[in-house]
C-alpha cells in the first residue's frame, strides 16, 4: 500500500445535471443488494477495462496498487456472501488462484517486487481468509469432483508464516517494516496497517482453526503496537508509523484503514475469550474510532477529505473501516457493546454514499463525500470499494465471527510455527502452515494450480 507518501489523484470529471443518485432504503436488505449490484457492477468495469478482459488477471489497471486489487476482491466475496449474487465468482477464483504466486501461495509475485509491501501481501491473505471463512466456492478449483474451500485458508496460512520470518526485533524491538525488499522505499518505516493486518490475520486464523499460536502471535503484535506507541496508551488513536532509525519519533497521521484492521482483529479475539486485554482493548478502539471517523455521524477520512486531498490508496481507506464496524457489533465484553451507535453510524454513511453515487452519465459514478447530497464530481476504484462496503455492512451479517463450527477449516490446522512467538526473525517455519490441508489437498494442489496458470495464460 502507498501511504501518504503517494501523489494526490485529481481525477475529477465534469458531467452536470445528473442527480439520479442510488436510491436506497437501508432498512431494506433487497433495495441494499440492487444498490451493490450496481457498484459492483461498475468495479468489474474498471477492472476489465474498454476490452472487455484484465491485463493480467487480478490485477485492477494504474492507478491501481497491488493492494488495493487485493481489497476489491475481498469485497466482492463479501458482497457475494450477503447478497447471493454469484455473477462474478469465477473471476474471483481466478483472480486468488493467478496471483497467488503458483506453487507458493503466498501473493508475492515476481512482478510485484518492485513496490510489495507487507501491507499488500497481507490485504491479499485477508481476501482469502474471507474466502475460507465464508465457505466460498470455486468452479476452477476441485479435488475429486469436490469444491474445497480449504485451499483459501492455505494461502493466509502461508503469508502468516511468511510474516513471522520477517518480524524484526533488531529495531523499535519488534514489528514488521512496511516493504518487503530492501531496495524498496519504505523499508526502513514501521506502520501500523502492516502489522494491524499481521495481527488481524493472526486474529482470525486463531478463530478458524483453533491453533493457539495464532493468538500468542496476535498478542505478540498487539503489545508491540502498544508498546512502540502505534496504538496510543489512554487515547487509544491508532498512528500511521514511525522510521526504524527514530522509533520514537512517530507520524501521527490516522487513517480509518489502520484503525480498521486493528479494530477487526480485536474484535475476533475479544469474540474467542482468549484474553482479557482483547476485551479491554476492543471497546475502548471502538470508542476511540467512532469519535475521530464517524464526523457528524458519517464516516469520513478526516486526514485528507475536508481538503480534498485523499489520494488513490486513502480513497479505499473507508472499506477496511467500514467491515471493522460490523466486527465490532461481535465484540464480546461481558457487557453490551452499543450497537445502535454504530447502526446509526452505518445508515447515515451508507445513505450518504448512495448520494454520492449519482454522477457520469449513467449517474451511478460514487463520489466520496458522503457529507453532501451532490456529486464531487470524483470517481475511481476506491470510491466504489468505499461505497460498497458501507452499504453491505447494513445488511445483517450471517455471523462468521460468533460461529464455533469449523466443519470447512483444514482439519483445526496446525502452523508449523513453535507454539509460543519467539519473536525472534530465525524462528523459521519448515513447511506449509496448513498441515491439515496439505494433507487434504494430497499433493494435487500445486499440480492443479499449474493447470490453471496454463488455462488464464491466454488473457
Amino acid at each position: 500500500m502507498r501511504s501518504f507518501h503517494s501523489a494526490a489523484l485529481a481525477s475529477t470529471l465534469a458531467f452536470a445535471g445528473i442527480t439520479n443518485a442510488l436510491q436506497v432504503d437501508v432498512s431494506s436488505v433487497q433495495s441494499i443488494s440492487d444498490a451493490a449490484k450496481t457498484i459492483a457492477s461498475n468495479i468489474i468495469g474498471i477492472y476489465e477495462g474498454k476490452n472487455g478482459s484484465p491485463s493480467i488477471p487480478g490485477l485492477f489497471p494504474d492507478p491501481y496498487y497491488f493492494w488495493e486489487s487485493g481489497l476489491a476482491w475481498d469485497s466482492l466475496i463479501n458482497y457475494w456472501a450477503l447478497t447471493g449474487d454469484d455473477t462474478y465468482n469465477d473471476r474471483i477464483s481466478e483472480a486468488l488462484l493467478f496471483q497467488s504466486n503458483g506453487e507458493e501461495l503466498d501473493f508475492a509475485p515476481a512482478n510485484q517486487s518492485k513496490s510489495l509491501g507487507n501491507d499488500d501481501q497481507s490485504t491479499w491473505a485477508l481476501a482469502a481468509m474471507t474466502a475460507a471463512e465464508k465457505g466460498f466456492p470455486s468452479s476452477l478449483f476441485q479435488i475429486d469432483g469436490q469444491q474445497t474451500t480449504n485451499l483459501w485458508a492455505q494461502m493466509a496460512q502461508t503469508v502468516f508464516d511468511e510474516q513471522v520470518l520477517r518480524w524484526d526485533t533488531k529495531f523499535c524491538g519488534g514489528g514488521l517494516r512496511w516493504q518487503i525488499f530492501s531496495f524498496n522505499n519504505g523499508y526502513d518505516y514501521k506502520n501500523s496497517i502492516s502489522n494491524g493486518n499481521f495481527m488481524q490475520l493472526a486474529a482470525r486464523l486463531a478463530k478458524y482453526t483453533g491453533n493457539q499460536t495464532y493468538s500468542d502471535w496476535a498478542l505478540k503484535a498487539s503489545k508491540w503496537s502498544f508498546d512502540s506507541g502505534l496504538i496510543a496508551d489512554g487515547s487509544f488513536n491508532v498512528y500511521d508509523g514511525a522510521s526504524t532509525t527514530q522509533c520514537k519519533q512517530l507520524n501521527r497521521i490516522m487513517w480509518s484503514s489502520s484503525v480498521g484492521t486493528y479494530l477487526s482483529g480485536y474484535s475476533y479475539l475479544s469474540n474467542m475469550g482468549s484474553n482479557q486485554q482483547y476485551h479491554t482493548y476492543a471497546p475502548k478502539l471502538l470508542g476511540n474510532a467512532l469519535k475521530v471517523f464517524a464526523k457528524n455521524g458519517i464516516v469520513t477520512e478526516v486526514a485528507c477529505s475536508g481538503a480534498g486531498t485523499c489520494n488513490v490508496d486513502q480513497l479505499a481507506f473507508r472499506a477496511t473501516y467500514a467491515r471493522a464496524l460490523v466486527d465490532a457489533k461481535y465484540i464480546d465484553t461481558g457487557d453490551s457493546i452499543d450497537t445502535d451507535a454504530i447502526d446509526a453510524v452505518l445508515k447515515a454513511s451508507a445513505e450518504g454514499a448512495a448520494a454520492q453515487c449519482s454522477g457520469g452519465p449513467d449517474g451511478s459514478r460514487c463520489g466520496s463525500d458522503w457529507s453532501s447530497s451532490e456529486w464531487d464530481g470524483t470517481w475511481g476504484l476506491g470510491q466504489y470499494l468505499s461505497a460498497l462496503e458501507i452499504l453491505l455492512a447494513n445488511i445483517p451479517d450471517k455471523g462468521t465471527q460468533t460461529s464455533d463450527d469449523n466443519s470447512s477449516s483444514p482439519s483445526n490446522a496446525t502452523s508449523t510455527m513453535s507454539g509460543t512467538p519467539s519473536g525472534t526473525a530465525g524462528s523459521a517455519s519448515t513447511g506449509p502452515a496448513a498441515t491439515g490441508a496439505a494433507n487434504a489437498l494430497s499433493g494435487s494442489v500445486f499440480g492443479l494450480l499449474g493447470a490453471l496458470a496454463v488455462a488464464v495464460a491466454f488473457l
